[in-house]
């Protein structure tokens, strides 16, 4: 169970499975309820602590592009793509983080919190704010995940009679 449970908090935390390939990987290896509560719940909270380290590999990034190392091409695009995304997010009122919450919560390839905490750096939005926002988008992706994986294996059963 311990393997399993550390399996499901790395696939939470990872971008490319993040909630969604954790809460499947726990349901197809659980036995019981029991356990794969406490696996989702592992996926849950790997999935939860994305943003703060996303925020602080973007935090190193900005360093090193902004840094007297970095060619200055480079710096200048870099510069250039963050002020762009600024510019643009001025416009975003309080519904910018409802959208973010909500881009996060849909279980769509590439609509993780890894991309929500991209997008919310890029285009300067509170840090505070976004991390609520985008924990709240990774709750909503939870139970989507789950009442979708549960509700399909209700209908299968249903179906076959099993």
């Amino acid at each position: 169970m311990s393997t399993n449970v550390l399996l499901a908090f790395m696939l939470g935390a990872l971008p490319i499975s993040e909630i969604r390939g954790g809460a499947l990987y726990v349901f197809a290896t659980s036995s019981d309820t029991f356990t794969a509560s406490i696996g989702l719940l592992a996926s849950l909270i790997g999935n939860l602590l994305v943003p703060f380290m996303a925020y602080g590999v973007l935090d190193l990034l900005d360093a090193a592009f902004r840094s007297k190392y970095t060619p200055s091409i480079v710096k200048r695009a870099y510069l250039m793509i963050l002020e762009h995304g600024r510019r643009r997010a001025r416009n975003v009122k309080s519904g910018g983080y409802i959208a973010l919450a909500l881009f996060v919560g849909i279980p769509l390839p590439v609509t993780g919190a890894w991309t929500g905490t991209l997008v919310a750096y890029v285009l300067g939005l509170s840090r505070k704010k976004s991390i609520v926002a985008i924990e709240l988008g990774v709750l909503l992706a939870t139970v989507v995940v789950t009442l979708t994986f549960l509700l399909g294996l209700e209908i299968l059963r249903r179906i076959f009679l099993l």
